[in-house]
C-alpha cells in the first residue's frame, strides 16, 4: 500500500534539486549509502547525508539493514504526494520535477537505444474538454491502470526489464482574461 501525504513541509522538503536527484538514484538504481551517492552526484558525503536524512524525515526513503559497515544504507520508499494549489510548495516542487524529467528525456533522445526500446517508447499529447469531476476521473483511471505494472524499485523484475519514466499531466488551460 502506498502512503499518501499532503503535508506542506514534506512537499517543501522534496522541492530541492539534489533531493530529487538522490531520490531518483535510489528509486532506479537501488539501495545506496551517502558516500556512494555523493560520488555519483559530485557532492560531499556530508551534504548528501544531510539531504538523505531530510528525505527520511518525511518518509520518502528509509534505512535498510546494514551491510556490515558503519555507513547507513538507504532505499526508496513509495510515497504519494497530494499537492495543493495553496502556496504550500507544490508549484516549486513541480518546477524541480519538470527540470529533472526534461533532463532524463534529453538523455534518452541523445542515446542510441536498441530498436525494441525505441519502438516501445512513446510521446503523446491530447486535448480534452472536461469538467473538474471528469478530470479527477481521468487521474484516478490512469492511477488504476499504472497500478498493474511493476514499480521501478521492484526487486523481482525480469533480467531484460529497465526503469521506464512515465510523465502525465492533466490541468485546465487558463481562461483568457477579457
Amino acid at each position: 500500500m502506498t502512503e499518501e501525504t499532503a503535508d506542506p513541509a514534506a512537499v517543501r522538503a522534496l522541492a530541492h534539486p539534489l533531493r530529487l536527484e538522490l531520490l531518483d538514484l535510489l528509486r532506479f538504481d537501488g539501495p545506496s549509502t551517502a558516500t556512494e551517492l555523493a560520488r555519483r552526484v559530485g557532492e560531499s558525503s556530508g551534504s548528501t547525508s544531510y539531504h538523505l536524512r531530510q528525505l527520511a524525515r518525511y518518509h520518502f526513503i528509509e534505512e535498510v539493514p546494514s551491510r556490515g559497515g558503519r555507513e547507513r544504507v538507504w532505499r526508496f520508499r513509495n510515497r504519494r504526494l497530494l499537492l495543493a494549489g495553496d502556496g504550500s510548495g507544490g508549484r516549486e516542487l513541480l518546477v524541480q520535477m519538470l527540470s529533472l524529467e526534461a533532463h532524463g528525456l534529453e538523455r534518452f533522445l541523445a542515446a542510441d537505444e536498441p530498436p525494441a526500446w525505441d519502438a516501445g517508447s512513446f510521446f503523446q499529447t491530447r486535448a480534452f474538454r472536461l469538467t473538474p469531476g471528469e478530470l479527477a476521473e481521468l487521474r484516478d483511471g490512469i492511477a488504476e491502470l499504472l497500478g498493474r505494472f511493476r514499480r521501478a524499485e521492484a526487486e523481482d523484475a525480469p533480467a531484460d526489464a529497465r526503469p521506464v519514466r512515465l510523465l502525465a499531466f492533466g490541468y485546465p488551460v487558463p481562461l483568457e482574461e477579457t
